[in-house]
């Protein structure tokens, strides 16, 4: 075996590159299967419509891990990585997090008393993009299972989890951020509010991803390595974004307080390595 083909070893962890780069793969195949016809008919992912629908296809993370898993794991990797996703039992304040987060969508209610406009309904907090009208609970169980651990099972229960034990946490959010943010790409021709971006709304949102990768990588390590966590936060984030009511002051507030806790995070690994290498 030569030396680019074998695994790096750093502190005792091995980081399996091969096996990283063929869940992406697996990842863009499962869910650009499911996107790409979409493109191709023209059809376009709007809020609180049943179809067409980009949901199916953010599952395509976990079915590429478990497809990776099975294959270079066996049983024993299954089922630890079935830990991970059901891993419930973590310090409360995760959960605090979490609850708070999701609290930030009801900022449209002052936004609407300060611009002197209608207040959303309790409709148009569950008109989740891609979403048909739900109850609110049965929309954000779907989401939680769809949107939240269809991505995180993979992203951070397998990716992720495939380089923590080397990188610090920062690092680990922004090598995860690149895969993922090409992951989304044909998105940009199938979701409505991604058509919109534009040049400066697509930099923004790279910007914002990284950001949410980092955060979403410290959840992760922080919780004990629960996938079910970051897939609570992960939903709670996008239903201050990725409704009819949020948009606005909502989204733009936690898209701000991600990107300073990405910073803080990134700044508190900085200093913590300072130390240790003195």
């Amino acid at each position: 075996m030569d030396a680019k083909s074998r695994p790096q070893i750093t502190g005792g962890h091995v980081v399996h590159w091969r096996r990283l780069v063929a869940f992406w793969l697996l990842a863009c195949m499962f869910s650009w299967s499911w996107w790409i016809p979409l493109a191709l008919a023209g059809d376009i992912t709007k809020p609180g419509q049943a179809w067409p629908t980009h949901l199916p296809g953010l599952l395509g993370p976990a079915l590429a891990a478990v497809v990776v898993v099975a294959a270079t794991e066996q049983r024993a990797g299954l089922r630890r990585l079935w830990s991970r996703t059901i891993r419930w039992r973590v310090a409360w304040w995760w959960y605090v997090l979490v609850l708070a987060t999701a609290a930030c969508a009801l900022l449209a209610y002052p936004a609407a008393w300060l611009s002197n406009s209608a207040a959303p309904s309790a409709a148009e907090f569950a008109a989740y993009s891609g979403v048909g009208v739900l109850p609110m609970v049965l929309m954000v169980t779907y989401v939680v299972i769809v949107n939240g651990i269809g991505e995180e099972l993979g992203w951070r229960g397998y990716l992720a989890e495939g380089l923590l034990g080397r990188f610090g946490i920062a690092t680990t959010g922004l090598l995860v951020a690149l895969p993922w943010a090409l992951w989304h790409l044909p998105m940009f021709w199938v979701v409505a509010s991604f058509r919109d971006f534009g040049v400066g709304g697509t930099v923004g949102w790279l910007v914002g991803l990284a950001a949410g990768s980092i955060v979403l990588a410290w959840i992760y390590a922080g919780s004990g390595h629960s996938v079910l966590i970051v897939a609570l936060w992960h939903t709670a984030f996008n239903l201050t974004s990725a409704t009819d009511a949020a948009a606005g002051l909502p989204a733009t507030l936690s898209s701000t307080l991600v990107m300073v806790a990405a910073l803080v995070i990134a700044a508190a690994g900085w200093f913590a390595g300072r130390r240790t290498a003195r």
